[in-house]
């Protein structure tokens, strides 16, 4: 009898536990009703809601997975909706947001614009072209909202623009702004010191009468960056004009001169520019949108109210050891649509390289800012005007899988962490078997993924193209400026690395990385098989995969890099100024048409090994397959590589000069061995080369011999048996096909 007793008090103990852990499903959809339970016949309408009910559900079943399951249909955000620690999934509890089965839900930043009338008094500087086809429609509504939205949280001050926006969208198409014609500036001394000044061909610019509200977009000074810059005046008679911030580089035409054959500077949104279909100018004054429709009328457009769509944020102490995170939150199957364009500018000190982005900035459609163990899985990030997906300050084991990343105005991944400082948090992410691809549309200096002061990350399987720049950059690259104007140098944590004396220290480099490096977080990363052609289709000094100012221990590993044409790729996988101890290992590198034929660059202790680089086809200032501009290049080791020439004339190695009375790199410092050297052109290319190389003491075992691909042509480089390659005891390379996404994400992506 107590053993019976025994079992059926155990059956209802086992029951009750089952009963807890059983997932708890909510239901949101563009019909529902915030006052429903949120049942699936019964939904709620809001994501916001959905959230408070979630709240109440995990308190009551703290063991229960919770699933909100949201309809195909547009959700219309007016406010960023925020996950706080009162949504972090308890222990071994997740909490998922995710589209319902078959269907596509839409989180848009964006509200339409109905009230449109045809313009009928026409302003003395509408074009003559555009009378009778535009159309106008008050917007003070939105006005009237944007001023009512709490701004975001952020330690690095902002540009104020008002309640502008400055994107706009015919369904998922983003328009473009009535722009002026193409021009380059002219290189010659503005008025007086003062930077923001500038000088412009006759006749582009003009004074008009809403000057303030127009925005000059262009490449300033250097071929890397771009900057989008309001306008203050403009002084026809003179050629000048004015910006109301400063640039990140000298308003002067770019150098070098890789973009001389295009202009790389316009102006925006002044009505006088209003020439084209499509074209659209905001007179913030007045809260009025004119628009030249595509059609015979404005149909279905929307204009953007929010930048950050949706940000998941715990409690950040910036100043102090720790900060609390948000855990076990799970975004799933989600469109993220209409983010507006944010308005930061260069020359702040709060920009990440080169200004490629912005530091601790709501610049992104969803936003992680202290969060730990959550996910963003098979979402879609399309037409918005900035980021993509950003993860700030802390954050642990976020993983961003599987998700298609189009038409954004910036970067569509962005991992930053703290500034140089002992405060290491923003690490151990996953960014893997995404599709990246027509990004950094307004921003053109945008990398596809960007990692900066961020380590031990997993960026592996993605597939890349069509990038204005570089495709993936690891960096942490610092301007050592006290006075905070040096790029990213108001970042810096300066009690913590020493204080301000450390500063002309550290500028000045030389035998100071050791004590650099344990500030550079972004150390340890994996760089893994990702696929990654037609970069650097608008800026130049661009590359494939980009690292520099980082810290130890990243790994670039048998990733495919290819078919990049046109003139502005520097070189295909790079190891920039200040850094050390990178494995640039078993990759691919072929056909990149770019303007220098550059394979890898080198200016510090880095190995290189087990790469083929193979088929470069230069167009101008080739400097060589393998090239060490300058730096200390010291004990690297360059062995068991294939270097593959279809040119004859182009160099195989070039090392450079010693700028500021630095010792030059020399090959002759590096363990150069087992390397196999082959031009289709120039039998000698690769005996040239090794007759020099051996004088000084290395490429001892290297050889000139085809290294016998299957297919080079049809991108199959595995070795034929009997190549000298496998003699040498190269590894058989992978197969491309490995490479990008793995085959269910690109069944689903790709459709192959």
């Amino acid at each position: 009898m107590a053993w019976r007793l025994f079992c059926l008090f155990f059956f209802f103990c086992f029951s009750c536990c089952l009963a807890a852990t059983k997932e708890i499903c909510l239901y949101v959809a563009p019909w529902g009703s915030d006052g429903n339970p949120g049942t699936k016949s019964r939904p709620l309408a809001t994501l916001a809601r959905a959230k408070d009910l979630v709240r109440r559900l995990k308190s009551e079943n703290r063991r229960a997975d919770i699933t909100v399951f949201l309809r195909g249909g547009v959700y219309r955000l007016t406010e960023t909706v925020v996950f706080t620690l009162e949504d972090s999934g308890a222990p071994g509890q997740t909490i998922t947001y995710a589209a319902y089965p078959g269907e596509r839900p839409v989180l848009s930043g964006a509200l339409p614009i109905t009230r449109w009338r045809r313009l009928r008094n026409f302003p003395e500087e509408l074009p003559q072209a555009a009378r009778g086809k535009v159309w106008v429609a008050d917007v003070s509504f939105l006005r009237e909202l944007k001023q009512r939205q709490r701004p975001s949280p952020t330690v690095a001050s902002q540009m104020d623009r008002g309640w502008r926006f400055f994107t706009l969208y015919q369904g998922e198409k983003r328009l473009l702004r009535a722009r002026s014609k193409g021009f380059t500036l002219v290189r010659r001394r503005a008025r007086g010191d003062d930077p923001c000044v500038f000088a412009f061909p006759q006749g582009v610019l003009g004074n008009w009468p809403d000057v303030k509200e127009a925005e000059l977009a262009l490449i300033p000074g250097r071929i890397w960056v771009s900057n989008i810059l309001p306008l203050d005046w403009v002084d026809e008679k003179a050629g000048l004009a004015r910006t109301t911030v400063p640039s990140t580089y000298p308003l002067l035409p770019p150098t070098p001169n890789a973009l001389a054959d295009r202009p790389t500077a316009w102006v925006e949104n002044a009505l006088a520019l209003l020439d084209e279909p499509g074209e659209w100018v905001l007179d913030s004054k007045d809260a009025k949108l004119y628009l030249w429709p595509l059609n015979d009328e404005p149909k279905d457009i929307l204009a953007p109210v929010l930048t950050e769509l949706v940000r998941v944020e715990g409690e950040i102490d910036y100043d102090g050891p720790q900060d609390v995170p948000v855990r076990n939150l799970v975004f799933r199957g989600l469109t993220f649509a209409h983010g507006d364009r944010f308005p930061w500018h260069g020359g702040t000190g709060w920009g990440l390289q080169h200004d490629w982005e912005r530091f601790d900035s709501p610049s992104a459609m969803v936003r992680f800012r202290g969060a730990e163990n959550c996910a963003v899985e098979d979402c879609h990030f399309t037409a918005a005007g900035s980021s993509g997906l950003r993860l700030d300050l802390y954050c642990q084991k976020i993983r961003i899988v599987g998700n298609h990343f189009e038409h954004l105005g910036g970067v569509a991944v962005l991992l930053a962490g703290y500034g140089p400082g002992t405060k290491d948090v923003n690490r151990k992410n996953e960014v893997s078997n995404n599709l990246i691809h027509n990004i950094g549309e307004l921003y053109w200096g945008s990398p596809a993924i960007f990692v900066w002061q961020s380590g031990d990350n997993r960026i592996a399987h993605n597939h890349i193209y069509n990038v204005p720049y570089s495709g993936i950059c690891v960096t942490g690259r610092i301007v050592w400026d006290p006075n905070g104007r040096g790029q990213c140098s108001r970042t810096i944590r300066w009690r913590e690395v020493g204080g301000v004396e450390v500063a002309q220290r550290f500028r000045g480099r030389d035998g100071t990385w050791p004590e650099r490096e344990r500030f550079l977080h972004a150390r340890n990363n994996l760089v893994f098989r990702n696929d990654i052609h037609d970069v650097t289709q608008v800026c130049g000094d661009g590359n494939c995969i980009y690292v520099s100012g980082a810290g130890a221990g990243n790994v670039v590993l048998e990733n495919y890099c290819h078919d990049c044409p046109g003139p502005r790729l520097f070189s295909v996988i790079r190891c920039d100024d200040d850094q050390h101890e990178t494995l640039i290992k078993r990759n691919i590198i072929f056909r990149c048409y770019d303007g220098r034929g550059e394979g890898i660059i080198s200016k510090g202790k880095n190995d290189i090994i087990e790469n083929i680089v193979a088929d470069l086809r230069d167009t101008a200032g080739h400097r060589g397959y393998l090239v060490f501009p300058w730096g200390d290049i010291s004990g690297s080791t360059i062995q068991r590589n294939v270097f593959y020439s279809c040119k004859a004339g182009q160099l195989v190695c070039n090392e450079g000069s010693a700028p500021r009375r630095r010792q030059p790199p020399k090959l002759k410092d590096t363990n150069t061995d087992y390397n196999i050297y082959f031009c289709t052109e120039d039998p000698e290319w690769g005996e040239r080369h090794l007759r020099e190389a051996r004088r000084v003491g290395v490429e001892e075992h290297s050889i000139c011999a085809d290294p016998m691909f299957f297919d080079l042509e049809h991108e199959d480089f595995r070795f034929r048996p009997g190549s000298p390659a496998l003699k040498l005891g190269i590894a058989q390379p992978i197969s491309v096909s490995e490479t990008g996404l793995e085959p269910r994400y690109r069944q689903r992506l790709e459709g192959k």
